[in-house]
């Protein structure tokens, strides 16, 4: 089955990392990756998403405006697409995301 992993967290807290955290929390995605597909775990996608302020939101009435869909101090950072047998094995992997204080993941499965 596939499950993807949501990152969240604080956008005020992604604006302020100096880089030696940054690098470290880059080492650290690098190291997730590594550890899941030589455990065998296929991960067909991942990626990390450009701030908030780069987004536009298209509503079903077909205006287009600018920024994410809400305001939020939150904001979606990236993501992961893990290919496993089930939610407990989706958890199980997403405790081994590095994450910043305050962060969350929503495991959820894919249709």
């Amino acid at each position: 089955m596939e499950f993807v992993l949501t990152i969240v967290g604080d956008d005020d807290a992604y604006r302020a990392l100096d880089e030696e955290t940054g690098n470290a929390m880059y080492a650290g995605h690098i190291a997730f990756m590594d550890e899941a597909k030589a455990a065998g775990v296929a991960i067909p996608y991942s990626a990390e998403l450009a701030p908030p302020s780069t987004a536009r939101t298209l509503r079903a009435d077909g205006t287009v405006t600018d920024g994410p869909f809400a305001e939020t101090k939150e904001q979606l950072g990236g993501f992961y697409v893990l290919e496993v047998d089930d939610i407990e094995e989706a958890l199980g992997w997403a405790r081994k995301i590095p994450l910043l204080p305050g962060d969350s993941i929503e495991v959820r499965p894919a249709k």
